[in-house]
């Protein structure tokens, strides 16, 4: 039998709408052979959970190679068979569900340079061949996600809920067309995302990313803002075992609707990473620029990309994944009644790579 959450009482859930882009970069409204999700969490602080589905829209049975990673750099590896237009789903902290016997999602790790928290992390699955041993073309995958709090005693309405779509990345064949169902893309253990048609490679990454949003502390009619998150991962991906961090700066310039712009905020991050768009992050540099107060419009948009500085030791530029979620009250309000949230658009093409350690002797090349 199929597991679906319940979530007593009321809640406030939004779908994200689908991020549109072009036809050989990654984006949430197509089906692809490599799906990423940028936000999974299960902190017992809120009673947090995510319900995760992945379905194969074809005919026949194909393997699948999933990881996830936390803030901290712990990661845990599974696997599974998805039959033709079957859906494999699963409760990240319970593990009830059906189609997939996940991996307990990893609550530790050594990485602690920028602060990061072991019960937030991302989730990256890809088609493989029978054995593990190759990627494979498969681009008929596509999955949601469903994030919810049970017991958020800081806000007015404990019980909340929001689902997103995965990026997905489409394997492209000779001339940058659909590969082949089955076909090997490239070295084994390295997925190389830039949008090429060698034949052997994945859509690219955004440029850049952009967003719509409500500055925080803002009112518009009945719905107050109350802050801002950006969850957001990097398409430098290292899923290996012996691992190597990589790290960017990610840059902001944030515009209220009368045009005007606002720049200076940045943090540094890691290839996953949980951003609060408010004063009550330490580690966000000018991050009044995503309130009211500065903005001075109840409607906003900032632009947020991956670059190397001398500010984030050791960084690279990197292209962005993200999902961004703003906490709202209703009417009168004045705490958190639910969550609503949105990905991120991409804009333009940066290439990226997705390392992880096949079930044979071929170890993958470090990538910088």
């Amino acid at each position: 039998m199929k597991f679906t959450p319940l979530l007593l009482g009321a809640f406030f859930a939004v779908c994200v709408s689908p991020t549109y882009a072009a036809q050989n970069v990654a984006n949430t409204s197509q089906k692809g052979s490599l799906l990423i999700f940028p936000e999974i969490t299960i902190d017992p602080a809120s009673g947090s959970d995510t319900f995760v589905e992945i379905s194969n829209d074809y005919t026949s049975t194909v393997h699948v190679y999933c990881t996830y990673i936390n803030e901290l750099k712990g990661r845990a590896h599974f696997d599974f068979d998805l039959t033709g237009k079957a859906t494999a789903s699963w409760d990240v902290k319970t593990l009830s569900g059906d189609g997939a016997q996940p991996a307990q999602f990893p609550v530790t790790g050594s990485f602690t340079q920028l602060g990061g928290d072991g019960y937030r992390g991302e989730l990256n699955c890809f088609a493989v061949d029978s054995g593990d041993a190759n990627q494979i073309a498969w681009n008929h995958l596509h999955g949601t996600a469903t994030v919810f709090n049970l017991d958020n005693t800081a806000a007015g309405q404990p019980k909340q809920a929001l689902k997103y779509n995965a990026w997905a990345f489409t394997a492209r064949g000779p001339g940058g067309s659909s590969a082949t169902n089955g076909s090997i893309m490239g070295t084994p253990g390295d997925l190389v995302l830039d949008g090429g048609n060698s034949g052997t490679t994945y859509d690219a990454c955004p440029l850049y990313n952009i967003s719509t949003f409500s500055p925080n502390r803002s009112s518009l009619g009945n719905v107050t803002t109350l802050d801002n998150t950006l969850s957001v991962v990097s398409c430098n991906q290292d899923l290996r075992q012996d691992f190597v961090i990589n790290l960017t700066k990610l840059q902001y310039t944030v515009w209220n609707a009368n045009e005007n712009s606002f720049e200076g905020s940045w943090q540094c991050a890691d290839s996953v990473q949980t951003v609060g768009l408010d004063d009550l992050n330490a580690r966000l540099t000018a991050p009044t620029n995503f309130d009211f107060s500065v903005l001075q419009t109840a409607d906003a948009r900032f632009e947020v990309q991956g670059v190397a500085s001398t500010q984030c030791k050791g960084s690279a530029a990197a292209a962005l994944l993200g999902i961004v979620n703003e906490s709202i009250a209703l009417g009168s309000d004045t705490k958190a009644d639910g969550i609503v949230a949105n990905n991120t658009s991409g804009a333009g093409a940066l290439s990226g790579f997705v390392l992880w350690d096949p079930a044979q002797s071929t170890v993958p090349q470090i990538r910088r």
